[in-house]
């Protein structure tokens, strides 16, 4: 208690947010806070909640902004802190010495993960009948899509692809997402897991079916000039291949928004399955 009162009177003077129940200390952190605390409830969200790869950004208009460290924090005095990597590696352990809980939001690599972080979060804010009518919501339309998915039907193949070169195979959130969205992961294509470099040879020799670009959108995504992405050859094969540019703030956190990004790629792989179906008939 003397060391927390120490930093208090040693801070005084730093201007802090209003009061409120809840901080939140990275961008992702910040969807669920504005997803599910009503404004009133939110004593500050990250300098991040209204970038453009923020999902909710239109709603951190007119909420407190704070930097996040343990310091400001404490000036909050918040009942609960929401964190996913925000205030550094040891932000938890020393909030606990505070005494401030923290709602941790895990990296998640599935769906689940993304139904158990909402109701994480929710239990420490209270909000479990909002994180509920989120979850049916995306739990509805997942299962829309798989109706749409006939037994044994042929799965169009998509790579994923970013304009730092990188695709996404095995235990990633992106190969849930493909999954989800009824095509084959390209990326995950020989048992290969985790993000790596597009293979241009290989995708020359067994080219995709569709394209999955994402992070295109993003003003602030500034292109390597050795990034794979520049290459004419990709480039090429985007403009000649049927392509869907997501929106980078849909998949920019692992989370529940994604399903935004499921229902577009369905909907295009669901065009060229039926283009398939026609010219065989």
């Amino acid at each position: 208690m003397m060391a927390r009162l120490a930093i208090l009177l040693c801070l005084a003077a730093v201007p802090v947010a209003a009061q409120g129940r809840v901080v939140s200390l990275d961008y992702c952190a910040d969807q669920y806070v504005m997803a599910l605390a009503e404004p009133a409830e939110i004593a500050a969200v990250s300098p991040a909640a209204g970038s453009e790869y923020s999902y909710l950004a239109h709603r951190s208009v007119g909420l407190p902004r704070m930097r996040p460290t343990g310091e400001q924090v404490l000036l909050a005095a918040p009942d609960v802190v929401v964190r996913q990597w925000g205030g550094g590696y040891n932000a938890t352990a020393y909030l606990d010495r505070f005494e401030i809980p923290v709602a941790q939001i895990s990296f998640g690599l599935d769906i689940e993960s993304a139904r158990s972080n909402l109701r994480n979060v929710a239990a420490a804010l209270g909000a479990e009948a909002r994180a509920e009518e989120i979850i049916r919501d995306m739990d509805e339309r997942l299962a829309r899509i798989r109706t749409t998915q006939r037994p044994g039907e042929e799965r169009p193949r998509a790579l994923y692809v970013t304009p730092g070169g990188i695709t996404a195979g095995s235990d990633t959130f992106i190969h849930e997402l493909l999954t989800a969205a009824g095509v084959v992961n390209m990326g995950a294509e020989g048992g290969r897991a985790g993000w790596h470099e597009i293979d241009l040879e290989a995708m020359a020799v067994n080219p995709p079916d569709l394209i999955v670009g994402a992070f295109f959108d993003l003003k602030s995504n500034h292109v390597n000039y050795w990034s794979i992405a520049r290459h004419s050859f990709l480039r090429q094969t985007m403009r000649e291949t049927p392509t869907v540019l997501i929106p980078g703030a849909q998949v920019a956190c692992a989370a529940w928004f994604f399903v935004d990004a499921v229902e577009a790629v369905h909907e295009a792989a669901r065009t060229l399955t039926l283009q398939r179906l026609a010219r065989r008939e």
